[in-house]
């Protein structure tokens, strides 16, 4: 019996080092190549190479597609609204990369967020603050929290990769000094508004009614109409969130507003926005429940979602238009 085990251990130690210790063994040493590809990719300023490209992309008609840009009198391409489309772009592609490979880390065990960051990692006790406790434990609200890893890693590479393709194939018209993109879809053109001031403006009077109300700048209340639904108020996302500030019908009914009205669904969700700012002590984190759902700002995952990180990136930049249109008024 003993002379029969002393063979199989001789077998079994023979096949792990002549199979099994080589595989893994080339996995771990492409493992750390990639790594420092990696760290060194993210020591290099790729920005003048970006900027390069970026510039001759604009200037040139999208590879692999026919002339579609409606050349006329009043239609001429915007290079400067172009380079500013296609850099906004590439920031998607950039931050849905950089998620994903910081979440697919996180599950072999290495976590290049800091574990003390106060900035990405969020206390319990920051949610007992809440007044609002009648949405604490409501996850109806939060249909990202249901979200696995390898389901936040497909999203950021689908999204990633479509902001990639607009990158390299979308242009920027001006018709009578009206900035409108052009894409290119099954083959024909397709042009739509890049500015959605005007139908987000057409709000202003209850933007700022529920902004003096619920004592959110109204600059943001009007940059995440934007965001969330272009100032359509009829806007319906294929998860279900309705209207302007496209409220989930559960948040909507705990908040006590009907969605579908457009007066209350601003209010709505201001009011919600109020309560996360309330609940979270900052406006990113207050933007990142928003997007997201509070649930995924207390345990962090918001970080790896893109959708949330471009959402608490665009706001922000958003708001500032909005700013010097309301002191204008």
């Amino acid at each position: 019996m003993d002379k029969c085990s002393e063979k199989i251990k001789k077998y079994i130690k023979s096949v792990i080092k002549r199979w099994i210790w080589p595989f893994f063994r080339r996995v771990l040493i492409l493992i750390a190549i990639f790594l420092v590809l990696i760290y060194v990719a993210g020591k290099v300023n790729w920005a003048p190479v970006e900027n390069w490209a970026i510039d001759k992309l604009a200037r040139v008609e999208p590879i692999g597609t026919k002339p579609h840009l409606p050349f006329q009198d009043n239609v001429k391409v915007s290079i400067t609204d172009t380079k500013a489309y296609k850099k906004e772009q590439y920031l998607i592609f950039k931050t849905n990369m950089k998620n994903s490979i910081q979440l697919l880390a996180s599950k072999v065990g290495f976590h290049p967020i800091p574990p003390g960051d106060s900035k990405t990692r969020v206390k319990k006790k920051i949610y007992i603050k809440s007044k609002n406790k009648e949405f604490e434990d409501n996850q109806a609200e939060d249909p990202m929290s249901a979200l696995s890893d390898w389901d936040i890693i497909k999203n950021n590479l689908d999204s990633g990769f479509s902001a990639l393709f607009d990158m390299v194939t979308v242009r920027i018209v001006t018709e009578d000094g009206k900035p409108m993109i052009v894409k290119v879809v099954d083959d024909q053109p397709l042009v739509v508004e890049y500015d959605s001031s005007d139908k987000v403006m057409r709000w202003g009077k209850e933007i700022q009614s529920a902004s003096r109300k619920y004592g959110i700048d109204a600059a943001v209340i009007a940059a995440i109409i934007e965001q969330e639904s272009g100032g359509n108020p009829n806007a319906l996302s294929p998860a279900g969130a309705i209207g302007l500030m496209q409220l989930m019908p559960e948040t909507a009914r705990g908040l006590g507003v009907n969605p579908y009205d457009a007066v209350q669904n601003i209010e709505g969700g201001t009011k919600y926005i109020a309560i996360q700012l309330q609940r979270f002590g900052s406006l990113e984190l207050a933007l990142a429940a928003y997007n997201a759902g509070p649930g995924n700002v207390l345990n962090s995952r918001y970080l790896y979602i893109s959708e949330t990180q471009n959402y608490i990136r665009n706001v922000p930049a958003l708001a500032i238009k909005y700013h010097r249109q309301f002191t204008q008024k």
